[in-house]
């Protein structure tokens, strides 16, 4: 059930930030909520469930829209593990945590994307990819973490409550 459902909330993310999400661009630059949604479910899975929602995740992202697989599959796995790791017992209801670990998080995934794209091609301007891309989308996306992680909480809490039900029948 909990792979169905993150499954399917995954490919309509990737739809909608495929299209409604570009459109809201500002600058050029769109709200990445794949990592938004990665480090919602870390924090409340934990890193091992965290790390592979965010290898499938990037790796669907891979196969839809990339030439080369494994990027995005490689950045959400280390994205979902280091969101989950250091927070397994902490208030859920928090919206502090989400937010500052999205940012951080969004940074150093931008970042890790910056290494493996740019960089390996040759293109050294790193200040400059910061300051107009990074920034940016991180700060945008930072807008929609509280929402983002808000929704994810309630879709975590409904598939426990029915992973519950349906334990109790067997």
């Amino acid at each position: 059930m909990r792979v169905t459902v993150f499954f399917v909330l995954i490919i309509i993310n990737l739809t909608l930030q495929s299209t409604i999400l570009r459109s809201v661009s500002v600058f050029g630059i769109s709200p990445d909520t794949q990592i938004l949604i990665i480090v919602s479910y870390a924090i409340l899975r934990g890193d091992m469930e965290g790390a592979v929602f965010g290898f499938f995740a990037g790796l669907i992202r891979d196969m839809m829209f990339c030439t080369v697989i494994g990027e995005y599959a490689l950045l959400g796995l280390l994205t979902g593990f280091l969101a989950g790791k250091p927070f397994r017992n902490f208030f859920r209801e928090n919206d502090f945590l989400p937010l500052f670990l999205a940012g951080v998080l969004m940074i150093m995934h931008e970042c890790g994307y910056y290494f493996l794209t740019y960089l390996l091609q040759g293109e050294t301007d790193f200040f400059y990819y910061f300051h107009r891309i990074i920034l940016p989308e991180t700060a945008y996306s930072v807008i929609l973490a509280i929402p983002v992680y808000r929704l994810i909480h309630f879709i975590n809490g409904k598939v426990e409550e029915r992973e519950k039900r349906m334990r109790k029948l067997f």
